[in-house]
This record gives structure tokens, C-alpha cells and sequence, in this order.
């Protein structure tokens, strides 16, 4: 048998387009491969920089787009840092022995203070979250549907967003302004 040749002597002829398995794939502009259009930015923020981008840089942006991974960081941030804190609240009202009656157990103040220090910041992520996906952020108040409303909203901002610039910005690119 000849090199280059197959079982029956014919000369084999190379792949015009040869397959290569794990080899680096070429940057695309922009981090998203049209070809894929998931609406997915390029990287994934992490837990940090979504709280730093949240809180520092957009405390009260509520123009442009929020991706999946900023709002879901920042939305377990506020459970992180609210969970002791009502805890503590707990702790407290206990040893100055509140009544259970008492309206302090309703408003705890370490969470009161917190809940309303993060209010606009929370208010402004979710609808940066509502523009990756083309909608207005006035569409949070279909939240206020008992059961319905809620689902939907879960339901939205779980959702990948456009793959595109829409009418709110450019596709967020997850990364922290320098």
C-alpha cells in the first residue's frame, strides 16, 4: 500500500476544510458570534463586580442594560447582607424583650435601614435588567398581579437578553469602567 493512498490504491484527497478539535476559536467583535446570538455578553460578571458595578457606578443609572449575571449577583447580595441582619434584628428585640405584638417586630430596624439604603440601586438594576430585554421598566409593576406577576418577572429576568443594541444600548459587556 502507498502512503496517501486508501485500502483500494486510490490517492486520498485532503478534507478542503479541515476539522480542528480544541483549538482556540477566533475573538469576534463585540464577544458575541453571530452565528451563536444567544444575547449572552462575552464573560459572566462576578459576585464583586456586580455589587461594585451596581452600587458604585450605577447607584441610580436606571438608562442602558443589566445582564443576567449583574442582577442575580446583586439579588444575592441583598439576601446575603438582609438574612443576618434580621437575625440580628431578632437578637435584639428578644433581649430587650419586645412583646411579639409589637410593631417593631414588623419594621426590625437593622433590615428597615438597609431594605431603603439599597432601594433605588435594587430599583435601578431591575430596570437596566427589563431594558436587556426590550422592555420597558415600567414593566416591573406587572409585578403587583398577585402570583402571576411575579412568576413573569422571574421568568423575564432569568431569560437570556437580546443578542443586540435595542432602543436602551449596546449589549452590556460585563465589564467594570476603569
Amino acid at each position: 500500500m502507498q502512503p496517501n493512498t486508501d485500502q483500494w490504491g486510490q490517492p486520498i484527497q485532503p478534507d478542503p476544510q479541515p476539522m480542528l478539535v480544541g483549538a482556540p476559536q477566533p475573538m469576534v467583535v463585540g464577544g458575541v458570534d453571530p452565528g451563536m446570538m444567544t444575547g449572552r455578553p462575552a464573560q459572566m460578571m462576578g459576585f464583586i463586580d456586580s455589587v461594585k458595578s451596581v452600587l458604585m457606578n450605577n447607584f441610580a443609572n436606571f438608562n442602558g442594560r443589566a445582564s443576567r449575571s449583574e442582577y442575580w449577583w446583586f439579588y444575592l447580595f441583598t439576601f446575603l447582607v438582609g438574612l443576618p441582619l434580621g437575625v440580628i434584628d431578632g437578637v435584639i428585640l428578644v433581649v430587650m424583650d419586645v412583646p411579639i405584638d409589637s410593631l417593631l417586630w414588623s419594621f426590625s430596624p437593622l433590615g428597615t435601614l438597609f431594605q431603603l439604603s439599597i432601594m433605588i440601586p435594587s430599583l435601578a438594576v431591575a430596570v437596566r435588567r427589563m431594558h436587556d430585554l426590550g422592555k420597558s421598566g415600567w414593566m416591573l409593576l406587572i409585578g403587583l398581579i398577585p402570583c402571576v406577576g411575579i412568576i413573569l418577572l422571574i421568568v423575564w429576568t432569568a431569560s437570556d437578553g437580546e443578542p443586540h443594541d435595542n432602543a436602551y444600548g449596546p449589549v452590556p459587556t460585563n465589564v467594570l469602567a476603569q
